[in-house]
């Protein structure tokens, strides 16, 4: 495969969880794993994470895509568990204002209730009135949450792909909060990793439209997690590879313009 990110990549790249002679029964097991853990939450996303790990650092290596063996099932949770904390500390901030706008909404809802229940005749227009100020309030704080959330949200998503990338690189937790290090690789291939967003938003959608088409025509509820298991489980395999790619591209174009201006440097006259 090469470096750059193409459209023959991307061609290679979609097809590549099916080929091999491992894929298929590799493939089985990661969506039977992924449907699990609409059973058994957090547990089964573990192993998921951790085959997700194995596939980025192939393609952060250079290495043949294919789908690895299922083994060393400790391996696997261990950099399962170091993935979804890498990722929850770059969601954090916005799951936090999410959750607290929705909790003070919640809070100021119930109290409102009881204040109104707990009221006399004598006090009905003015409690009626705090009632009304307290639900504007409390509809004002979701509104701003969500707003400041999703903020926090978009920027925590953006840079999160090449600091997870640092992560799988270096195989060190740390190494994907070392803004300095992976900073410049985000900068000098910032057009990789939007296309690399776009693609990855453009198949979620498709996978979303084409699930909501299956439920209104099947119309039966329990098929929805059977379309969702092999259809989340491979857009988590292209999401790996094809940021993991992105990840090799940026060292290569940092090594590149690294070296070119150290000749540029070398090149220019000394002044006496």
């Amino acid at each position: 495969m090469t470096d750059a990110i193409g459209t023959s990549s991307l061609k290679a790249l979609f097809k590549f969880p099916f080929q091999g002679s491992n894929s298929k029964n590799a493939f089985i097991i990661g969506t039977a794993l992924t449907f699990a853990n609409f059973l058994l939450p957090f547990v089964p996303a573990l192993f998921v994470s951790g085959y997700t790990f194995r596939v980025m650092r192939q393609a952060i290596e250079g290495r043949e895509l294919a789908l690895p063996a299922w083994d060393d099932w400790g391996k696997l949770a261990t950099d399962g568990l170091r993935m979804t904390l890498v990722s929850l500390l770059y969601l954090l901030p916005a799951g936090l204002v999410f959750i607290g706008g929705w909790g003070l909404y919640m809070i100021i809802s119930f109290g409102t209730s009881i204040l109104m229940s707990d009221s006399g005749s004598g006090q009905a227009s003015s409690t009626f009135g705090l009632a009304m100020l307290a639900v504007f309030g409390s509809l004002a704080i979701m509104i701003i949450s969500m707003f400041v959330g999703s903020l926090l949200l978009v920027a925590g998503a953006i840079p999160l792909p090449v600091a997870t990338g640092h992560f799988v690189a270096q195989d060190k937790v740390s190494a994907a909060f070392r803004l300095r290090e992976w900073w410049p690789l985000l900068r000098v291939n910032k057009m990789g990793y939007f296309i690399g967003w776009v693609v990855i938003l453009g198949l979620t959608t498709i996978l979303y439209y084409a699930l909501t088409l299956a439920y209104t025509t099947v119309i039966l509820c329990f098929v929805i997690p059977l379309l969702m298991a092999p259809a989340g489980f491979y857009l988590s395999l292209i999401s790996a590879a094809l940021f993991g790619q992105t990840y090799r591209e940026s060292t290569i174009l940092l090594e590149a313009q690294t070296a070119g201006i150290s000749t540029s440097n070398e090149m220019m006259p000394v002044e006496s």
